[in-house]
């Protein structure tokens, strides 16, 4: 009895063994042909495949011709100078209707320093919406702004770790940048008046402080607001893809050509506000802040313009600490009487210093080769040298 109950158990074992087997032997083939459907799926309709794959091929085209227009040369001037223009033109209107609303309200000089100085807050409209309507852009404004609070002031030799310089702008980059307007242009304005070309007398009152200080802060406006176009917008955009020397030279170029329609221009004024914008470039570069840049230029129109009472690139202020004689003035080398010491070579050769200096500073610190990189290159190279730097 045991001995037959043995075999019959041994039997079911063996039964039971033989079913496991066969299942896991079909859930193994069954898996075998779920891997086969994934790696091997139905081969679709090859008209269907061949029109998709034109389609792929057309949008991928389509993308790359959207992003080289995005960076061409050309297509960053042309929109530079619809913006410009166009932006402005739609703008200025509107400031006119409140102008002329006040204009018979206020005195001669505020009513100049309105008209000229303060109406180009028009222009940082403008280039607002420009930056901020193209998220492409928003860099481009985040750079004109001042550090976040509890962020570091201090300059980094890391070229990565604050390639747009906003941690740069800082208030003593912009005193310095007003210092330096006047310095250079208060030395050709001595030059002008050793030479004997231009004389001067004070004519000023404690009354009219208040409006020399309106004056300086339209005409930080004034000049910020082309910073922002020309440092600003304009290089940022050509050195995304460009070398720097190029940006720095059609920067230069387009800056002296938009000031070709001013009163009283000449080719030397021209060629004066052209190596301008070069210098002014470059200083953007080696500082790596805007704010220097605004800094200068508000410092020269201011001087030139509401100190001695001379013409800024054609205009001539209504109001003014001292006037010029209306005897004197003479148009030569040192001094031009209808554009100014702007149109004189005293102003080139100030310039040029600025920029010289810039690019001597550069060469003895090592940064001179950023001129032949693009934005992408330096981010590369101070990537690179930032983990050189970890390594070590």
């Amino acid at each position: 009895m045991d001995e037959k109950s043995d075999k019959t158990i041994k039997a079911d074992a063996a039964n039971t063994d033989a079913a496991e087997a066969v299942e896991i032997e079909a859930a193994g083939i069954e898996a075998e042909g779920m891997k086969a459907a994934e790696t091997d799926p139905v081969v679709p309709n090859p008209a269907i495949a061949e029109r998709e794959r034109r389609i792929a091929e057309k949008l991928a085209r389509s993308a790359e011709r959207k992003a080289r227009r995005r960076v061409n040369i050309v297509w960053i001037i042309f929109v530079f100078i619809a913006a410009v223009i166009g932006g402005e033109s739609l703008l200025y209107p509107l400031y006119d209707l409140f102008f002329n609303s006040i204009k018979h309200k206020v005195s001669d000089g505020m009513a100049f320093t309105l008209e000229m100085y303060t109406a180009t807050i028009v222009s940082v409209i403008c280039i607002f919406v420009l930056c901020w309507s193209i998220k492409e852009n928003r860099y481009i404004w985040k750079s004109f702004l001042p550090p976040k609070r509890g962020s570091s002031a201090e300059i980094s030799d890391d070229l990565l770790a604050d390639f747009y310089g906003r941690r740069r702008n800082t208030w003593s980059m912009l005193v310095k940048g007003l210092l330096l307007g006047f310095l250079t242009n208060f030395f050709c304005i001595g030059l002008a008046l050793l030479h004997g070309d231009i004389k001067l007398y004070f004519d000023c009152s404690m009354s009219q402080i208040p409006l020399f200080i309106f004056a300086l802060v339209s005409v930080w406006i004034q000049s910020s607001s082309e910073e922002m176009w020309s440092r600003g917008f304009l290089y940022e955009r050509l050195h995304e893809k460009y070398p720097l020397w190029m940006a720095v030279a059609v920067n230069g170029i387009l800056f002296g050509l938009l000031h070709v329609f001013n009163d009283s221009v000449t080719v030397l004024s021209i060629v004066s506000i052209i190596v301008t914008g070069i210098s002014y470039s470059l200083l953007r570069w080696y500082t790596g802040n805007i704010w220097i840049a605004m800094g200068i230029h508000t410092g020269w129109n201011f001087t030139q313009n509401y100190l001695f009472g001379l013409p800024n690139s054609g205009l001539i202020s209504q109001c003014s600490v001292f006037h010029l004689d209306a005897a004197t003035g003479a148009r030569n080398l040192i001094y031009d009487y209808g554009f100014g010491v702007e149109g004189a070579l005293p102003a080139v050769f100030m310039d040029a210093m600025v920029g010289a200096v810039c690019l001597v500073l550069a060469y003895r610190s090592g940064r001179i080769g950023e001129l032949k990189m693009s934005r992408r290159q330096m981010l590369e190279h101070g990537a690179s040298r930032n983990t050189a730097i970890k390594s070590d």
